[in-house]
């Protein structure tokens, strides 16, 4: 009893350590970047027909019964992971972003168990679905000439920042039942705690001198034009998601499919939207310029609704073992069905956010809401298992990573505003090795990420000067161009064990 109450008690001090210990993550438009547990990871997630491991509470809760008998601690952790993000003409041509991130992260804590007559096996387990974190900031100050607006020499001040942060932990219990020695059934109840930090700030300025260029610093009483804008969400979602498993095993060929339910939202916390819009001239080129104004809002907690939807989706998986050779080939595929566009962020709409005549020009009033949707896809995973002895094992595998806002058609809320995320496909390789040690396995392996996409919107053009647009908005922006290319890059290393506490069986008494 004492080794079970200490086993109880690892795997609560990891839970605390999962949800805790918080890299933020910004691929929230994708279903597939992270694989769960080592084993799984190292078959690139290619395991709903079976060799889940541990991870069969998410991938397909039947295959619990694979689970060895007794109690087992599983732990895996994405050791060390760099992700690297380009983003070439970003601002304007030859003003290019970029950013790395590193960090350790834990991944995933399960403890499994058998019915004393191994028919119902049972599993407990907190991991990340995603976890990670984009972050990117730009600024410059030199003296130029903006001949179409004042002949005299100005200071141009541009200045860029955003902040992505996504993390979705879950919380689970599963079961699994036996119906014969070929087929098993199975349920997974899932809690996830979804937590967005989205920050997006862009600025111009352009400081006015009569001297000859030195090294005056700006000041704000001689500002001749500003263009300011940014927005920023921030809110956490608790949700409840079910997974319904088949298991079916037929001489060499094994099946399985898994049914995964909409993310069903339970309460939302830390809600906060924010928006602003600002242009501001000197008073003698207001009427041959533009107008000044102001646009600004921000809601907080009842003020707002925000949600963060999963879809429903479907896995099939198959593996082919041939046995003669000591080797194994996994296949898995799953289809997310869309999200019919919505509001992420619902707020109420405020008349009071800018100047009357402002309003009134105002396309969408329902200015501070956030519009959302996904694109139905259809995702691959395929894995490799080679026996190499009787205590090793060689994995390897590759799956896709579908961007969900490939094609997305907003229709109705097409005028609303939305965050602004990459929407590149990404593209996994995995490899590694299980290995023995007594009754306990152990896990080392290796992740490879790539992922891009070209001729997209810029998010700026700054350098731009001789062909600003005085009739859009923010014009000191520039006038953005396709020719925006975004490159994505990671590395993750995996460490991995699943520890077997099988009671010994108790020598015959004569």
């Amino acid at each position: 009893m004492q080794k079970y109450r200490a086993i109880l008690r690892i795997f609560i001090l990891l839970l605390i350590i999962q949800f805790t210990v918080r890299a933020q993550a910004q691929l929230m438009n994708h279903y597939w970047a992270q694989s769960y547990n080592s084993i799984s990871s190292l078959l690139s997630g290619a395991v709903v027909a079976g060799d889940a491991g541990p991870s069969s509470i998410y991938y397909n809760p039947a295959n619990i019964s694979e689970l060895t008998h007794g109690t087992n601690l599983s732990v895996a952790a994405s050791f060390l992971t760099l992700n690297y993000y380009s983003f070439n003409n970003a601002l304007g041509d030859g003003i290019d972003l970029s950013t790395t991130n590193f960090y350790v992260q834990p991944q995933f804590f399960s403890m499994s168990f058998n019915s004393p007559d191994n028919k119902i096996s049972f599993e407990i387990a907190t991991f990340t679905r995603i976890r990670e974190r984009l972050s990117m900031t730009y600024g410059n100050s030199e003296y130029d000439n903006f001949t179409e607006i004042n002949t005299i020499t100005e200071r141009h001040t541009t200045a860029y920042h955003s902040r992505n942060d996504y993390d979705d932990s879950w919380l689970g219990i599963g079961g699994a039942y036996s119906v014969t020695d070929d087929f098993s059934v199975g349920l997974s109840l899932l809690f996830s705690s979804s937590t967005l930090n989205y920050y997006f700030d862009l600025s111009a300025m352009l400081n006015s001198f009569a001297d000859s260029i030195g090294d005056i610093p700006p000041d704000a009483s001689n500002i001749f034009a500003e263009n300011a804008y940014m927005e920023n969400v921030k809110f956490t979602n608790i949700r409840f998601v079910s997974k319904i498993g088949l298991s079916y095993k037929k001489g060499n060929w094994s099946f399985g499919l898994n049914f995964t339910t909409p993310a069903l939202n339970i309460f939302t916390t830390g809600k906060s939207a924010e928006r602003l819009q600002r242009e501001l001239y000197s008073a003698d080129e207001q009427t041959s310029i533009r107008t000044n104004y102001l646009i600004y809002d921000i809601q907080k907690d009842d003020e707002i609704k925000a949600n963060y939807k999963l879809p429903f989706s479907v896995a099939l998986g198959i593996i082919y073992d041939l046995a003669q050779r000591n080797q194994r080939f996994y296949a898995t595929f799953e289809f997310f069905a869309g999200l019919k566009p919505y509001k992420m962020i619902d707020a109420t709409i405020n008349d009071q956010i800018t100047s009357k005549p402002i309003y009134d020009q105002m396309e969408n009033k329902d200015w501070l809401s956030f519009a959302y949707g996904a694109s139905p896809i259809l995702n691959l995973a395929l894995g490799y298992q080679w026996l190499i002895r009787k205590d090793l094992l060689f994995m390897m595998g590759l799956r896709t990573d579908f961007n969900n806002k490939n094609n997305l058609d907003l229709k109705e809320l097409s005028s609303y505003n939305v965050i602004k995320t990459t929407d590149y496909n990404i593209y996994h390789a995995t490899g590694g090795v299980q290995f023995h040690f007594k009754k306990h396995l152990l896990v080392a392996g290796t992740q490879l990420s790539f992922g891009y996409k070209g001729n997209q919107e810029q998010m700026a053009n700054f350098n731009d000067k001789e062909n600003l647009d005085f009739e859009a908005p923010l014009p000191l922006f520039g006038v953005k161009q396709n020719v925006m290319d975004t490159y994505y890059f990671s590395i993750s290393v995996f460490l991995g064990a699943t520890l077997n506490f099988e009671k010994k069986e108790k020598a015959p008494q004569d």
